[in-house]
């Protein structure tokens, strides 16, 4: 057997704790540390995951970042934050993995490229719409040009109700880089122009609703609609309901990358997915970066260019 690659993980966000339940070994990775994010707010839950695991736990996350002996570092971190985590992981010539939204603004991207040159690391920044398993099987559709002449695309996403306290990032900012990640690897092509409207129409304080039209400079047209509109009596599995529709000049799909899980009704409606969670196909890329197996990713260029369209609908 070959051996597995030691990792470091900082935060203990949604992605983390997907990670710890996964219950089974990592695919050539084991975890060696585990630190809570810069802010603290989770060290509970880093503390726990890390003991879940059989991780050694480290209240320091520098010293988990800088580590010499870890590879790589999965930055898995709700933290605001935690740009300051990847520039010292980057610096120090690891290999990075942060799910978007890794950073926000252009200024943290370029902070983030500036590591990245100084200690020649890798920044892998992926969604995990992604890394599910049905949109990694369409991303290999469209590199194979089964779709032909791709014409457009459709994505829906809609979410729990959930707090509607004021305070909360509006749809755009909690969903739309799952999207937009998406998107961007569906086709190469600038950004041609940009539609979009927002408001909050499920009495949230909040921004609950986008409706988005993008046009790119292949002729590709997107329509995304963004929702809080799922009551609490419809069960989801996070992040919520999402469909995505490809229509080419071959063939159309319709993807709904999280419905693979069994529901539940009882006193409480659950659902429990029976597929791997997005984090894993994740880990399993960061390997294939630190072994060779894949080449090196050019990782702040799409972060440059998800931040870069976000910015424009924003």
């Amino acid at each position: 057997m070959s051996r597995s690659v030691p990792i470091g993980i900082v935060g203990a966000g949604r992605h983390a704790q997907a990670l710890a339940g996964h219950d089974a070994p990592l695919p050539g990775a084991r975890v060696s540390r585990w630190a809570p994010s810069p802010c603290g707010h989770d060290r509970d839950r880093a503390t726990a995951l890390a003991e879940r695991i059989g991780a050694e736990f480290s209240a320091d996350w520098e010293a988990v970042a800088g580590d010499p002996s870890l590879p790589a570092v999965l930055v898995l971190s709700s933290d605001p934050g935690k740009r300051v985590v990847l520039d010292r992981a980057l610096s120090t010539g690891k290999v990075v993995l942060s799910p978007l939204p890794s950073v926000t603004s252009e200024t943290d991207v370029d902070g983030v490229a500036a590591a990245q040159a100084r200690g020649r690391g890798v920044l892998l920044a992926p969604s995990a719409l992604r890394h599910t398993a049905a949109g990694t099987s369409a991303l290999k559709m469209v590199a194979d040009g089964e779709f032909g002449t791709l014409h457009s695309v459709h994505a829906a996403g809609r979410f729990p109700w959930g707090d509607r306290g004021q305070g909360r990032p509006g749809v755009l900012e909690d969903a739309g880089w799952e999207i937009f990640d998406f998107l961007l690897a569906v086709t190469p092509a600038p950004v041609l122009r940009v539609h979009a409207q927002t408001g909050a129409l499920f009495g949230s304080h909040d921004e609950d609703t986008a409706v988005l039209v993008i046009r790119f400079e292949d002729d590709v047209i997107a329509t995304i609609e963004l929702s809080r509109c799922l009551p609490p009596s419809i069960p989801t599995t996070p992040p919520g309901e999402i469909e995505v529709e490809l229509i080419g000049s071959r063939q159309a799909v319709r993807l709904q990358p999280y419905a693979t899980a069994l529901s539940l009704f009882g006193a409480t409606a659950v659902r429990c997915p029976w597929v791997d969670d997005p984090v894993i196909s994740m880990v399993r890329e960061v390997v294939n970066v630190v072994t060779g197996e894949a080449d090196r990713v050019e990782g702040v260029a799409a972060l440059r260019r998800v931040v870069a369209l976000m910015n424009a609908v924003r």
